[in-house]
């Protein structure tokens, strides 16, 4: 933490005179604290788990000037303590807190046992019978009652004092109970494994404190995992061995003989897996191999030469349907369809995908095939919805995803009653997803995925699409060729430019669609995309700011980053209203957010974006209106302790942004960016585009961007296994 920020921080102490609110899912408090000698109580808001009426309790933190309930105390750390007078043992005694205690008798039991009273109770309960009216039954729910209350705090004081946020701690304590302390103690790595939002990073300083050594293989073992468990967020399916240790000696400062026994311990008890000198977390081990084999059933159970027609007269008959005249390239893709079992479609803007899945479409529906259209996201299955005509669902909603159970209606058993499955923006469905899929296919049934293979790949593990095209097992159509009438969008042609390592071109025409305004200070370019957002493209072009201009940032940090531009641009266009903090974010009333990780029990999911329209200070929610869904807006309300699954969405990172488009897309470019400043990250960019592309930036930075054609690889076995799974030679495999 920063100095001034601890400068600023203060320590109170008082007794809770009043609770306005307390949320006993989230931990988040509303409550007036009254200090020894004032005569006015604090208003101190926090989450502040096992807080009760009537106690005396530290709090830390800072003050804050709310613009509707005035001045409160932000808490960030509280404990519990005894009060030390008689008048606050009373209070304490007879809150409630306590049950089987009221204030008549919590007067009776200080006048008898005064300052020892907590000493009584602790200690020496029996002697409680000595006060008149206390018999055996109450004075064994008194006990109890002390006993519940102080391990719920004893788990609170000991997990604040490690580090670990009130929020957290209320998650752990949720999770474990009474326990937790015992079990933090026991195998403090688990809460890396067990409670989202807690790394191994503070799993082991909590370790460290309670001392377990730097070689203890309990967190080498832990370590391991937690660096598979980091390759997994970037991507890879797996880590060698060789580059798991490599990173392991630096993430852990042990060397490399202690970390292979450790490696050896952690898969015999199943915490990783190991195969040919691959270690990946036990969700993943085997779900490439399930992938490659159900796939590759489906591709045997091509229809080759079943066509009741000719190729001409079905090609004829689409073509008379949709008023269109194909291409080669497209008209082999909808024979390929009605036919193969498994068919893959890519292609780039421009080159007829949409147009070639609405011949596919008609003429499937036509012959009256069972059809389920789907894609990974929300605004993906409703743009395919409204391009076909057709309902389309994600992939959660169409297999029929049950919360409570966490599992699929849908699945082997329960197979879905489609003859054919078709899934557009295939490009972003990670493996684990694909394979739930694959598991949901009836096993006469065909599928046929579309998507740009060109694009970023998807956000979680694997790459599924680019995988299946470069095995060869696959049937693959190519659609290459950019229509007349796309040629005249610079958008388009500049994204081929870009995908062909050519730098676009910046014509900046008045009436174009692709704009490159060059500044080479980012503080001068991130106050030009604000200007561009909030002032200049309303005016000139009348759209609304919110929902048609879309700021995409190749990075997080630095000036021109989705952070520091959504705080700009935050306030610069909803700077007032109803707000609740949460870490360094203010969720305002208005606000476009964006859903930064799957919530089953809402389903709702990574990248979808919404409006606040509802703030609660007192209960701690926040609620937001989501329109991604074919059927309408749907409304979900998030607690205090779930706001870390939101983010602002004024700016937001090009990988977010996948599957969606939006009408204006406004980028910064500068040489920040370094690290991410890729060909495929600029191409993604422009692509999320249909009416306006602006990039706001450095020319240099432009160039290296196009110039750098370096994916970021990944770790992944897809391709070898649908070989293996076809009898194909690895020489064979198609880039």
């Amino acid at each position: 933490m920063p100095s001034d920020e601890l400068e600023a921080l203060e320590t109170l102490r008082g007794v809770l005179d009043h609770v306005t609110y307390q949320n006993e899912e989230s931990g988040f408090v509303i409550a007036r604290l009254l200090r020894e000698g004032d005569a006015l109580p604090v208003t101190i808001v926090g989450t502040v788990s096992a807080l009760n009426l009537g106690e005396t309790v530290e709090v830390r933190g800072t003050w804050t000037t709310h613009p509707q309930y005035g001045r409160q105390f932000k808490v960030t750390e509280y404990r519990p303590v005894l009060p030390s007078s008689l008048e606050g043992i009373k209070r304490y005694l007879g809150s409630g807190l306590i049950k089987g205690l009221g204030p008549v008798y919590a007067e009776r039991i200080v006048e008898a046992f005064g300052e020892k009273t907590f000493e009584i109770i602790e200690r020496y309960p029996g002697r409680l019978r000595e006060v008149p009216g206390l018999g055996p039954k109450r004075i064994k729910q008194i006990r109890e009652a002390w006993r519940e209350q102080w391990s719920l705090r004893d788990v609170m004081i000991f997990l604040q004092e490690h580090g670990i946020s009130p929020t957290y701690a209320h998650r752990i304590y949720k999770h474990y109970g009474p326990d937790a302390v015992a079990i933090v103690k026991r195998d403090p790595y688990r809460l890396a494994r067990e409670i989202w939002g807690i790394g191994f990073r503070t799993a082991d300083q909590i370790a460290r404190r309670t001392g377990i050594e730097p070689e203890n293989p309990q967190r080498l073992a832990a370590g391991l995992a937690y660096v598979v468990s980091l390759a997994t967020e970037q991507g890879h399916i797996y880590l060698p061995e060789e580059s798991l240790l490599e990173q392991a000696v630096e993430q852990l400062g042990v060397p490399v003989p202690s970390l292979q026994t450790a490696l050896a311990s952690a898969v015999e008890s199943g915490l990783l897996v190991r195969e040919d000198g691959r270690v990946a977390l036990p969700e993943y081990a085997t779900v490439e191999r399930e992938i490659a084999e159900r796939l590759y059933h489906h591709v045997q159970n091509r229809k080759a030469g079943s066509l009741a027609e000719s190729d001409e007269a079905i090609i004829a008959r689409v073509e008379a349907r949709t008023g269109l005249s194909y291409a080669p390239q497209q008209r082999r893709a909808i024979l390929a369809a009605l036919s193969e079992g498994v068919l893959v479609m890519t292609g780039g803007p421009g080159t007829g995908k949409t147009t070639t899945t609405q011949g596919i479409i008609g003429e499937l529906r036509a012959q009256r095939t069972h059809l389920a259209l789907c894609a990974p996201t929300g605004r993906a299955a409703k743009r395919l919805a409204e391009v076909t005509r057709v309902e389309a669902r994600t992939i959660h909603r169409m297999l029929g995803f049950m919360p409570d159970k966490r599992a699929f209606q849908y699945d082997e058993e329960h197979p879905l009653p489609a003859d054919l499955v078709l899934v557009d923006e295939a490009s972003m469905i990670d493996a684990a997803l694909f394979v739930h899929l694959l598991r949901a296919l009836r096993p006469d049934a065909r599928l046929v995925l579309v998507g740009d293979a060109d694009q970023l790949p998807s956000v979680g593990p694997g790459q599924v699409l680019r995988d299946i095209i470069a095995s060869g097992v696959v049937s693959v159509i190519r659609l290459e060729t950019v229509f007349r009438q796309a040629e005249r969008s610079l958008i388009i042609t500049n994204a081929h430019k870009i995908n062909q390592g050519e730098m676009p071109s910046l014509s900046n025409k008045k009436d174009g669609d692709f704009f490159f305004l060059a500044e080479e200070d980012p503080e001068a370019v991130a106050a030009m995309v604000s200007d561009l957002v909030v002032r200049r493209l309303p005016k000139s072009y009348g759209v609304d700011k919110f929902s048609d201009v879309q700021v995409l940032a190749p990075m997080y940090r630095g000036e021109t980053g989705a952070h520091a531009l959504n705080k700009r641009l935050q306030q610069e266009l909803n700077p007032e209203g109803e707000a609740l903090a949460r870490g360094h974010h203010e969720f305002r009333v208005g606000d476009k957010v964006i859903i930064t990780r799957n919530n089953y029990t809402k389903m709702v999911f990574n990248g979808d974006i919404g409006r606040i329209v509802g703030v609660d200070p007192e209960q701690g929610t926040v609620s937001l209106e989501l329109n991604i869904a074919a059927e309408g807006p749907t409304q979900v309300t998030y607690d205090f302790e779930e706001l870390d699954e939101l983010t602002l969405a004024y700016a937001i990172s090009v990988h977010r942004s996948q599957g969606s488009e939006f009408p204006i897309v406004v980028m910064p470019i500068t040489t920040q960016h370094y690290m991410m400043l890729q060909r495929n990250v600029l191409y993604t960019a422009v692509t999320r585009a249909k009416r306006l592309m602006i990039l706001v930036g450095s020319a240099r930075a432009l160039a290296l961007a196009v110039k750098n054609a370096a994916v970021s690889s990944r770790f992944t076995w897809l391709s070898q296994r649908l070989c293996d799974a076809a009898g194909i030679r690895p020489h064979t495999l198609s880039s």
